[in-house]
């Protein structure tokens, strides 16, 4: 939704970050940042409102301003901080525990293992590439660890030819 509000201009996508405070004078008499400002809490309400779905349009439709509506889709999605914090705990549980069944498909271990860790980027917890390669590859049962075996050699080969061609490629001093 950021990426969208931005597309619509810097303004109406930091209309969601501050709360807009409207003049109580006449429209006629706000100057022209004020009116702009107004604009992009309109159009940015307005992009909120229209990408929602039923139920949480019912839940913010008597929002005034942007802000509002955005601060209220945060804590009806992601809950309080306190609430944030347990699903991240529950989360890292998981991603910890993480292991393939015995006649489950690799597809179908990838695809919950994407959910937990997308789970974590959501709320602010992200893990490199690198670790998730690793938690796979030891996720995997024995009848993979030949498999397995050979991919971290992979890994760490791959590494080591960066590094040589890093040592390589850097220029040399004349004497």
């Amino acid at each position: 939704m950021n990426l969208f509000l931005k597309s619509l201009g810097v303004k109406v996508a930091k209309a969601i970050t501050k709360e807009f405070i409207e003049p109580h004078s006449d429209e006629d008499t706000w100057s022209e940042a004020t009116t702009k400002d107004y604009e992009a809490n309109a159009k940015t309400q307005y992009a909120l409102t229209q990408a929602l779905n039923d139920d949480d349009l019912s839940r913010v439709i008597n929002c005034k301003y942007a802000y509002e509506v955005w601060n209220d889709l945060i804590i009806t999605h992601e809950g309080p901080s306190q609430v944030k914090r347990s699903k991240v705990d529950l989360l890292h549980c998981q991603y910890e525990n993480f292991y393939i069944l015995e006649n489950e498909s690799i597809d179908k271990m990838l695809t919950q293992f994407t959910k937990i860790t997308n789970g974590l980027s959501f709320l602010g917890d992200t893990i490199d590439n690198d670790q998730k390669i690793r938690k796979v590859i030891r996720a995997l049962f024995k009848a993979w660890e030949v498999k397995a075996t050979t991919l971290k050699e992979l890994n760490d080969r791959e590494r080591w030819i960066s590094l040589t061609l890093l040592k390589i490629s850097k220029p040399m001093r004349w004497k």
